[in-house]
């Protein structure tokens, strides 16, 4: 191994454990109250010698979200592979989007529980997080196309379906939809909640004058 080689192994084993520990901070004690000094300080490292590596706080965020996006949209990726039909490659995001909030909670709490005025947006650091939404609302106005769901407008079937989810990973996350479900198979309930937010026809379903007085 040369010279340049093994710098290069262990600036990024440095920053591996910067971000390792920013991670477990971020989330146990939340953005606000986590400082560079901290950081370091888990990591027995110099505050000084972290601007090496990261700009500032919001940068290491940044790259942690970053991270779990690009991981997440590698998923997504292998799940539109094996459904060509739109609506079950939507269906099987729906699972994977669950599956992954349940089996990488840390990153999924840094991808959508933290402010966007607190990360980057733009550049390298919002490539995956962007992907991700265009693959999602892509395969929406695909199933939309297809009429299944009447007249609707796609960005709202977006949100309505992306809040959906997020709620049921609360619900489980925090053992609500265990406690409540009347020890109900949790797949398979899951199963027909996703089948109810993805039920025909919502477009069409029209409001009656004493629903709109409500």
């Amino acid at each position: 191994m040369t010279t340049k080689n093994r710098r290069e192994r262990e600036r990024e084993k440095m920053r591996r454990r910067i971000l390792d520990a920013a991670r477990q901070l971020f989330v146990k004690e939340g953005f606000d109250n986590v400082s560079l000094r901290r950081i370091a300080s888990r990591i027995e490292y110099s505050p000084a010698a972290l601007y090496r590596y990261f700009r500032n706080k919001k940068e290491i965020l940044s790259a942690l979200r970053e991270e779990g996006f690009a991981s997440f949209v590698e998923r997504q990726e292998r799940s539109r592979e094996r459904f060509p039909d739109p609506l079950e490659r939507l269906r099987a995001g729906a699972r994977e989007y669950i599956r992954f909030a349940l089996a990488e909670p840390d990153h999924y709490h840094l991808m959508f529980s933290t402010s966007c005025g607190q990360v980057d947006l733009d550049g390298e650091w919002a490539a995956s997080s962007l992907r991700s939404f265009n693959m999602f609302r892509d395969l929406v106005i695909e199933c939309a196309a297809t009429g299944r769901f009447g007249e609707v407008e796609p960005d709202a079937m977006v949100f309505a379906l992306w809040g959906q989810l997020h709620g049921l990973v609360h619900l489980i996350a925090t053992g609500q939809m265990a406690a409540l479900s009347n020890g109900a198979d949790l797949d398979a309930l899951l199963d027909r909640i996703i089948g109810f937010g993805l039920r025909p026809g919502l477009g069409n379903q029209q409001s009656t004058p004493e629903e709109e007085r409500r």
